[in-house]
């Protein structure tokens, strides 16, 4: 059953149909929350499952001449963008931050350690690399590389951009990334 007719049968309160939503872009769905947080897995855990709280209410409102998964990604990222905003209103520390602080690679029995501690430095570097970009960046990278979707998805889902503008945007976040990264190209070449 493709994504429309799952789509139609859930906001007519089939609630297998809305399981099968559920199953087919949960994953994709938090990663994007995770982005968008900021890499703090709570507050991905809790944005995905506002997100499809939200979309319970809003299926009946879906267009079915339009491409579910640009739809939904484009809820997923307005709400999970507004409820970031408010956090920052109000700045808590939890204790997953804590721990995540801490590193998510675990050692291998069969890894070396030194190897496994370079990799975890390298990924502790990208990730607070990417935490430390505007919104609109992390969105974007996220919607491209966490969430699969294709340049003219992510237009539809960002509000019907030109094609241009989503293009440009993403080469901004990979190069803003890159200079976080320190990976830039040296001034003058």
């Amino acid at each position: 059953m493709d994504d429309s007719e799952l789509a139609a049968r859930a906001a007519a309160g089939h609630a297998d149909a809305f399981e099968s939503l559920v199953d087919r872009y949960g994953g994709r769905v938090r990663a994007l929350a995770l982005r968008i947080a900021g890499g703090r897995r709570s507050s991905a855990d809790d944005l995905t499952q506002e997100v499809f709280l939200h979309l319970l209410r809003v299926l009946p409102r879906y267009d079915r001449s339009r491409p579910f998964a640009p739809w939904l990604f484009e809820v997923a990222a307005n709400l999970c963008r507004n409820k970031v905003r408010g956090e920052r209103r109000r700045p808590a520390v939890s204790l997953d931050a804590v721990v995540e602080a801490r590193g998510d690679e675990p050692l291998g029995a069969s890894e070396d350690p030194g190897a496994t501690a370079e990799r975890s430095d390298e990924l502790r570097r990208l990730r607070a690399a990417r935490d430390a970009l505007p919104s609109s960046y992390r969105t974007i990278l996220a919607m491209h590389y966490e969430a699969g979707l294709s340049y003219e998805e992510i237009a539809r889902a960002l509000g019907a951009l030109p094609l241009g503008t989503v293009k440009n945007r993403l080469h901004r976040a990979r190069a803003a990334l890159a200079a976080r990264l320190g990976l830039g190209r040296p001034e003058g070449r």
